[in-house]
């Protein structure tokens, strides 16, 4: 038979682009102010463990470690500074990559990052307690602190939620306090204890047979661990979506809390190593090294334990929220351009924030409290998975220059090497080197960061290529997403499915077991026992109930397969529509999906239906009711001819 179509291909359009709804944007609410606030509460928590860790192996010389960390930290924060000038948009590096390479290096960057946040999220809200526990002893034990950090995340999650706004006034609040403590102490020590002929003595590298001066191999271990103290700058980035006048806006508040962070870390360090030998520091005081300053100030030191129980608890509050915000955000950005599975992408219809995202990550770093404990290697963690990152995003804007130099950048990074039409930033080839050759050290001297490092990476990218492949989208190319504004377009919830059958179409219950399945749905399956009128409502038919029993069990097991479990429900009724109509008003049902024969072909039938609708209808007095009267979607499913 010859055909009487004729086939168009258009699935593919030829400019690449793949068609999404717009489904509307975050909420552009926050300034540099609150941008700074969860900039600083990531990057500015770190010190709590990170100058433990790094005298742990630069000991004496732990202020050049980390000086000498936070150069290529201020070759990084220009590379995004100048990036994030150009896209204003939510994800971060991963965004940065994505624009100057492809999909899949991309993914690359943002799950590496995702594991930092899980665990930036998971131990600064677990470690809330114990610095509270000076006040309240029972979060010190497992049993009352678990609980408690629950509680923590969860407050971060319904302010997040709530909105950011929200969110961001309380790090600011926060992180004011905490620089104001800090300069105090940095204050009090540099008064009462700072000695630089001792503190320079002591800096030096390499002297043998002495306990404050690191070798050489341990002097660049303690500055790879460092690096840790470096890592949050990635949460300001994350935040290109919702920031006000974003392109200024960024690198703006990027540079503000780099030069805190500079103050802030070089000050404590000194006033640490001027009060504290680098052994103790990084022996007694390894988790805890601010309270080790504490006890150590010659003037106010029985004051400062619950001053520090405050501040840490504060600190490390606003630190989890922000990893919160920075792994929901970038898991927004990668979901909307198929990188992760498109439900993380859904808005919250009120308050416009990623609410599952930040539901899912939540739940992550809950899973992670129970498992993770040694400060040293949660730091290899971190250093594998942002070194990694941060390495990439370097790269990234070398490439930029290169590839798109009449890209539109608010800011712009000098000097450069003259090379192509912009030239090549010094401080870009500076951070990539610097940022590569600790990513090259945690791989060759750190197995556990290497080693789960590796495996989540795996997961993750076997994980991306499965789902391009499902999707049905290139793994390597770069997708460019296609915004469809369809004002008329809403959302349909089906949350409750009512299936009216008396037995005849078995394939009816299949295909509405596989709807509820899509939706999560509930579903309910009905048989209506129709009653003459000659006789009383409540007759009793035992052949009819035996039937209608036969047919529901054997829905309920097609249900089964489907892994749906259904209700079923008898009713006797006079009419098998008013019946049907009235259990979907009562069970407030979103969707009614019932059967119907059409005589003839298929084709031929829904021409029929079509051309009477609003005559005699030809599926029947019982359909014909429920679609006048049903109040709620009604889907007619019909067997066309074998």
């Amino acid at each position: 038979m010859a055909k009487e179509f004729r086939s168009f291909d258009v699935s593919e359009p030829s400019s690449g682009k793949v068609p999404t709804l717009d489904k509307g944007t975050l909420h552009r609410v926050i300034g540099v102010k609150e941008l700074f606030a969860i900039g600083y509460s990531d990057v500015g928590s770190s010190i709590y463990y990170a100058l433990g860790v790094t005298t742990l192996y630069a000991l004496g010389a732990t202020p050049l470690a980390l000086a000498l960390a936070g150069i290529v930290f201020f070759c990084t924060v220009l590379s995004y500074a100048e990036m994030s000038s150009a896209y204003s948009e939510v994800g971060g590096s991963a965004i940065y990559v994505r624009h100057a390479f492809n999909d899949l290096i991309s993914f690359i960057a943002g799950w590496a990052l995702l594991l930092d946040y899980i665990v930036t999220i998971a131990i600064s809200a677990y470690t809330v307690g114990p610095y509270l526990s000076y006040f309240f002893p029972v979060l010190k034990t497992p049993y009352g602190n678990v609980p408690f950090t629950l509680m923590v995340l969860g407050i971060l999650l319904a302010l997040n939620v709530f909105g950011l706004k929200e969110s961001s006034r309380v790090a600011l609040t926060l992180c004011v306090f905490d620089i104001l403590t800090q300069l105090a102490i940095i204050s009090i020590g540099a008064f009462f204890l700072f000695n630089l002929p001792h503190l320079i003595n002591h800096m030096r590298v390499g002297i043998p047979n002495v306990d404050w001066s690191p070798t050489w191999p341990q002097f660049f271990k303690g500055v790879s661990m460092a690096m840790v103290a470096y890592i949050g700058i990635e949460s300001i980035a994350e935040l290109g979506g919702e920031a006000r006048a974003a392109k200024k806006k960024l690198p703006q508040s990027m540079l503000l809390t780099m030069g805190t962070l500079f103050v802030i870390y070089f000050g404590i360090s000194t006033v640490a190593l001027s009060a504290i030998h680098p052994r103790e520091l990084s022996t007694t005081y390894l988790e805890d090294p601010i309270a080790g300053i504490a006890v150590a100030l010659p003037v106010g030191s029985q004051y400062f334990g619950p001053w520090i129980g405050i501040l840490g608890a504060t600190i490390l509050f606003v630190a989890a929220n922000a990893g919160l915000v920075g792994a929901s955000r970038l898991c927004f950005a990668m979901g909307e351009h198929f990188q992760l599975p498109r439900f993380l992408y859904a808005l919250h219809p009120r308050f416009k924030t990623p609410y599952i995202s930040l539901i899912v990550f939540s739940v992550l770093a809950a899973l992670v409290v129970f498992v993770a404990k040694k400060l040293v290697f949660i730091a290899e963690l971190y250093n594998f998975g942002a070194m990694l990152a941060f390495a990439l995003a370097n790269l990234s804007l070398i490439a930029l220059r290169i590839r798109q130099p009449d890209l539109p950048r608010h800011f712009l990074i000098r000097p450069n090497l003259p090379i192509g039409k912009l030239g090549i930033p010094i401080t870009g080839i500076i951070g990539f080197l610097g940022t590569v050759a600790v990513w090259i050290d945690v791989v060759i001297t750190k197995p556990a960061g290497r080693n789960l490092g590796f495996i989540w990476m795996f997961l993750g990218v076997a994980f991306y290529v499965f789902y391009r492949k499902k999707q049905e989208l290139p793994a390597t190319s770069r997708i460019e997403l296609e915004k469809v504004d369809i004002p008329e377009y809403k959302e349909q919830k089906i949350g409750k499915i009512l299936i009216p059958t008396r037995g005849e179409n078995f394939n009816l219950i299949q295909y509405a077991a596989g709807v509820a399945k899509t939706n999560d749905a509930h579903v309910t399956i009905l048989n209506v026992i129709e009653i003459p009128i000659s006789l009383p409502l409540d007759t009793f038919f035992p052949d009819r109930l035996l039937k209608a029993d036969t047919v529901l069990e054997a829905c309920q097991a097609i249900c089964r397969e489907y892994g749906i479990p259904a209700k079923t429900q008898v009713l006797q009724s006079r009419s098998a529509g008013k019946a049907i109509c009235e259990t979907a008003q009562d069970g407030s049902f979103d969707l009614i999906i019932m059967g119907a024969s059409l005589a003839g072909s298929a084709i031929e039938g829904r021409r029929k239906i079509k051309r009477t609708v609003g005559t005699a209808f030809p599926l029947g007095s019982t359909v014909d009711y429920v679609l006048r009267h049903a109040p709620c979607r009604v889907w007619v499913c019909a067997e066309g001819k074998p």
